[in-house]
C-alpha cells in the first residue's frame, strides 16, 4: 500500500472518534452558549438557582450535569433569586444506584456529602467533594422558609463513564501510530526497491 494510503487508513479512525466526540462535548462542557446555560438553571419552588461546576484537578472546563471522570468536583450553586440569600439552604448529595430518588425516600444511607442548613448572604453555596465512584448522583437542595416550610428540588448528574475526557490522548496516540506505520511501510517499500535495483545491476554486470 502507498504512503498516502497508509496515512489515510491511520487517520480515518481518529477523525471518526473526533466526529463522534464533538456532540458529546457540547453536552457536557458548559460554555457561553445560552442553551447549555439554561440546562444548568432550575428552580426551587418559585426561585431560580444556577449550578456551575469544575473539576480543578483534571480540567479548566465548566460542567453542568455530566462529569467525564471521577475525582474532585467543586459545585457552586448560585442563588439567583435575592430572597434566597436570607433563608437557610441545605444541600445533600446522594448516589442513585437504582434510579432517581425523591426527598421522601430514605436518603441517609446513600448520602455522600451533606451541608447543614445555613444562610448564604453572598449568594453562593459551594459543594466541594471527591467522587471516588462513577455512577448516577443527585443533589437535593432545600430552602427553609421563615415559616419553617421546606422546599426541596433535585438536581441529577452523572460522574464518570465518558470517553470524551480521554479523547485528545486517544486521538494523539492514533495519529502517531499511523505516522509510525506509514513511515515503516515507506521504509520497507524503499528497501525492497533498492534491493531489486541492486539485483538488476548485479545481473546486468
Amino acid at each position: 500500500m502507498s504512503l498516502s494510503g497508509q496515512l489515510l487508513r491511520a487517520i480515518c479512525p481518529a477523525l471518526l472518534v473526533l466526529f463522534l466526540a464533538c456532540p458529546r462535548a457540547e453536552a457536557i462542557s458548559m460554555d457561553k452558549s445560552s442553551t447549555i446555560r439554561d440546562q444548568c438553571e432550575f428552580s426551587v419552588g418559585p426561585d431560580l438557582v444556577e449550578v456551575v461546576a469544575y473539576m480543578p484537578d483534571r480540567s479548566r472546563d465548566r460542567f453542568c450535569a455530566d462529569f467525564p471522570a471521577t475525582g474532585r468536583i467543586i459545585m457552586t450553586i448560585d442563588l439567583i433569586a435575592a430572597r434566597l440569600r436570607d433563608l437557610p439552604i441545605e444541600v445533600r448529595v446522594v448516589k442513585e444506584p437504582a434510579g432517581p430518588l425523591t426527598e421522601e425516600d430514605d436518603l441517609a444511607p446513600l448520602t455522600v456529602a451533606f451541608m447543614e442548613p445555613r444562610v448564604y448572604p453572598g449568594g453562593a453555596v459551594v459543594v466541594d467533594h471527591t467522587f471516588a465512584e462513577s455512577g448516577n448522583y443527585a443533589a437535593f437542595i432545600t430552602v427553609i422558609e421563615s415559616s419553617g416550610a421546606r422546599r426541596t428540588t433535585r438536581f441529577g448528574f452523572t460522574v464518570g463513564g465518558s470517553l470524551l475526557f480521554y479523547a485528545p490522548a486517544i486521538l494523539g496516540g492514533v495519529f502517531l501510530t499511523g505516522l509510525v506505520l506509514a513511515y515503516w511501510s515507506y521504509g520497507a517499500q524503499r528497501g525492497e526497491r533498492t534491493g531489486k535495483n541492486r539485483k538488476r545491476l548485479s545481473l546486468g554486470g
